[in-house]
């Protein structure tokens, strides 16, 4: 079996699955709360953080504004020229998609891109940081708003993008 379909596979087995389970309702509210924190929120708190730093926030703080840019811009271009469909418009909790086009997850690109930036400028909380993008990127899957592919997708993409324009910036 080639990648490709080993893939479409692997995901329309999970999407699935996920779509017949009735998570209890403490998951449904994480899952809509971590998906809310992708929004934006992590983005918002990174450049907050950055801005309060100290003798380097100016320079911590562009270095954040690049990586959104670069991060939102790649996560645009990546998904027109893809145009894969999402496994569903608006997940069965009412949260709906802000696109029609689901590879790579735009909320799992933008909380593993903070995580990094955060791990690179304060390593102690990287791991808290982390733990929270994937919580978005699994929040997405859960919701039925992304197949797993493009949650794993846009958390390698975010990472790299993110660590790429730290590398870049402040060498």
């Amino acid at each position: 079996m080639s990648p490709v379909l080993l893939v479409t596979h692997s995901d329309d087995w999970v999407a699935d699955h996920v779509r017949r389970w009735h998570p209890p309702g403490w998951v449904e509210l994480w899952m809509v709360a971590s998906t809310r924190l992708g929004d934006g929120w992590a983005w918002l708190a990174v450049v907050l953080a950055a801005g309060a730093g100290g003798g380097t926030a100016s320079r911590t703080l562009a270095e954040t504004l690049a990586a959104v840019v670069v991060v939102n811009a790649v996560q645009v271009a990546v998904k027109h020229a893809c145009r894969r469909p999402r496994p569903s418009a608006a997940s069965p909790l009412g949260v709906t998609a802000p696109d029609r086009f689901s590879f790579p997850s735009g909320h799992a690109m933008n909380a593993f891109a903070a995580a990094a930036l955060v791990s690179v400028h304060v390593s102690a909380a990287g791991p808290l940081a982390f733990a929270a993008a994937a919580s978005v990127a699994a929040s997405r899957v859960v919701l039925q708003l992304h197949y797993v592919s493009d949650v794993v997708a846009g958390a390698v993409l975010g990472s790299a993008l993110a660590v790429g324009v730290s590398a870049l910036l402040c060498p």
